[in-house]
């Protein structure tokens, strides 16, 4: 009886120490707009193009997201064409959940942040405590109309407050994407692999050495052949 009592014992309190705790939900200072553009490296607004997750041990922390950016409009910071901006996965860890294809003004900021327990690999985190917030699609500056909240029913329109468009100022226009270069092929006009209409040397060195070998062989059969009587 006493064994089976240790054993019950040792269950609850195995069961216990390996049990994940709670996560705690993120909490958040209340910034002004003026106070998020100073403690923001790069801001700007930009379209959601692709999503990029972390490698990480898998019984290890979760790794952070790394979102690409189509700017079109800079606020504060570098112009550029693109951006990419780390963030949580999770929403309890201050994670911001972006959504591809949709627009957003993005405050980014640069350098440690301890929000990370992998290395995301990239200059510039984001997070629910940032300010980031989605707007309506398009590519020009911020207008009061421009806002947009999520509820349980979908999206729902909300102007911009003054005291942000104020902050943000006047932007610049983000500077179009690199085309990737032009691939140009030459027609093949004579029928052979080569671009310029010409076999390649090789081809032509070995048809040469075959023809070569073949004619040697050939020569060493007549030097065989019986005289005819």
């Amino acid at each position: 009886m006493r064994y089976r009592l240790l054993a019950v014992l040792l269950l609850i309190i195995g069961t216990v120490a390996f049990t994940p705790s709670t996560a705690c939900a993120c909490s958040c200072m209340p910034l002004k707009p003026s106070q998020q553009m100073k403690g923001s490296a790069s801001v700007f607004t930009g379209t959601v193009t692709a999503i990029r997750r972390i490698d990480g041990d898998p019984l290890g922390p979760t790794p952070p997201i790394v979102y690409t950016f189509r700017a079109d409009q800079i606020y504060k910071g570098a112009a550029k064409a693109e951006f990419q901006v780390a963030t949580n996965a999770d929403s309890a860890a201050c994670g911001y959940n972006f959504t591809v294809g949709s627009r957003y003004l993005v405050f980014a900021s640069a350098g440690k942040s301890g929000l990370f327990q992998v290395d995301p690999g990239v200059r510039l985190h984001t997070s629910l405590c940032s300010g980031d917030q989605m707007v309506r699609p398009g590519t020009g500056p911020l207008r009061p109309r421009d806002g947009i909240v999520r509820d349980q029913d979908g999206y729902s329109g909300e102007r911009l407050g003054k005291a942000l468009l104020t902050a943000l100022g006047k932007p610049t226009a983000a500077p179009a994407p690199t085309p990737s270069p032009a691939v140009t092929l030459t027609p093949n006009t004579s029928g052979s692999s080569s671009g310029d209409g010409r076999a390649p040397i090789g081809i032509y060195s070995g048809a040469a050495g075959a023809g070569a070998a073949l004619a040697f062989a050939g020569w060493r059969l007549l030097r065989r052949r019986p005289e005819s009587d």
